[in-house]
């Protein structure tokens, strides 16, 4: 948590920013990635301590919300509806291929009719093939080894929204500050559906060089899945 507060800031700075440089998103969303995955383990080593409720366990039906318009700002970031998630979500349904998808155009054999148009213009002012496309072409003189620093790229800057990451860094960080209520609840969580256990130990590939005992959290984070393990 603190490099990400010492990289990005807090999420309150995320979110002013609006939009982010694709390389730079990508760089928070691993980072956040990476955050989360260890606060899952976390969370399931808190979830162990408590026991299991005497009643049966109720899973029930997500419950219709009504929406209601609201609007947040970046400077009080307090005031944002996030929570966080230890298990995913179903995956998003993928779009519905279009109705031509998989059919191959026609393709007429016969050859297309020759026709000769004739050129207006008179014989003085006409250009061949050649001579316009190499009039077209722009020829630029040889870069020298020392003006190469400063070089504009003329590839396009792709950019995206900030907002969803400085949300997911919010939840974060809520969790981290007050772990309690989320351990509660993914305790009453696994005992209804232990088998969503292995949910907890997705990770980054880039986790392990991050983490500074990887080994020692998935070992005590494997020791308290086994209180959930009815089997």
């Amino acid at each position: 948590m603190h490099i990400l507060a010492a990289l990005f800031g807090d999420p309150s700075h995320v979110a002013a920013k609006h939009t982010l440089t694709l390389k730079a998103h990508q760089l928070m969303a691993s980072w956040l990635r990476t955050g989360e995955a260890m606060m899952r383990r976390l969370l399931l080593i808190e979830a162990a301590a408590y026991s299991k409720p005497n009643g049966r366990p109720l899973l029930r039906a997500p419950r219709k919300r009504t929406r209601h318009l609201k609007h947040f700002f970046a400077e009080a970031s307090e005031k944002w509806r996030v929570s966080f998630r230890c298990f995913y979500g179903p995956l998003a349904p993928r779009r519905p291929a279009p109705a031509h998808a998989g059919r191959t155009l026609a393709v007429h054999k016969h050859p297309r009719p020759f026709i000769i148009h004739e050129d207006p213009r008179p014989h003085s002012l006409r250009q061949s093939r050649a001579q316009r496309r190499g009039a077209s072409r722009k020829r630029y003189p040889p870069i020298l080894r020392q003006d190469r620093e400063i070089i504009i790229r003329r590839a396009p800057i792709h950019f995206r929204s900030a907002w969803a990451l400085a949300e997911r860094y919010e939840a974060l960080l809520r969790a981290y500050n007050d772990p309690l209520p989320y351990a509660r609840r993914l305790s009453r969580q696994l005992h209804a559906t232990p088998h969503r256990v292995r949910e907890l130990f997705i990770a980054p590939p880039e986790a392990r060089e991050r983490f500074e005992s990887y080994d020692q959290l998935a070992l005590a984070a494997e020791t308290s899945a086994a209180v959930f393990n009815t089997s």
